[in-house]
């Protein structure tokens, strides 16, 4: 008869974990979209498809935020975990959309490899909040994800020169050496929006570890 009065709890960590599992499926799909194959359509329209699932649970996770009285940590860190990943799905989405709808007939081996850091950031990100879930040090996940990062960003220039330095023959060059770097600069993005929350986690971490 009074159940309904009691405190309501919710496994925000499930949750959480959960929106970041789907960061890693749209990172994985995000590297076929950038292969430039003929899957990459398919996985395009996958990585869509778990944006609009990533913003159902972001809002999911609000709305119990507002309606829980009992939470494993503060709210404001829940709601700060959750603003940051909902980001980071946010930017896979637009950086995977610039990509495709520029008609590249090629991949460039730095954009190449950054996307394989950012699938290798969200790992890290993956096991940070294992952690966090469990009390542990996450400092040697911080550690490789900052490595990482540094990889992104001497990969960014690297790519960046190489535009700089390509010969301008004709308009369409132009046009694709512009689309070039519209893509390098989604690309500096999603890094930022990962490494935004990977230092959301190490600061939740700090707190309750």
């Amino acid at each position: 008869m009074f159940a309904r009065f009691l405190p309501q709890t919710v496994p925000f960590f499930e949750l959480l974990v959960q929106q970041n599992a789907l960061l890693q499926e749209m990172s994985e799909a995000l590297a076929v979209v950038m292969d430039n194959t003929e899957a990459s359509e398919r996985h395009l329209k996958r990585i869509n498809l778990l944006e609009e699932e990533a913003d159902r649970l972001y809002r999911s996770i609000t709305q119990h935020l507002s309606q829980t009285f009992i939470t494993p940590i503060d709210r404001e860190d829940i709601h700060a975990i959750n603003m940051a990943q909902e980001r980071v799905a946010d930017k896979i989405q637009h950086l995977a959309n610039r990509f495709f709808i520029s008609g590249f007939m090629y991949q460039r081996f730095p954009a190449q490899m950054i996307t394989e850091r950012i699938r290798g950031m969200l790992r890290d990100t993956k096991s940070m909040l294992d952690e966090i879930s469990m009390k542990k040090e996450v400092s040697a996940h911080i550690h490789t994800l900052k490595s990482r990062k540094s990889d992104c960003e001497m990969l960014q220039s690297t790519g960046l020169a190489e535009l700089m330095d390509s010969e301008i023959e004709t308009f369409e060059r132009v046009r694709e050496l512009i689309l070039w770097g519209q893509v390098y600069d989604r690309m500096e993005r999603t890094v930022d929006a990962v490494s935004d929350l990977a230092d959301t986690l190490e600061e939740v971490a700090l707190k309750y570890v």
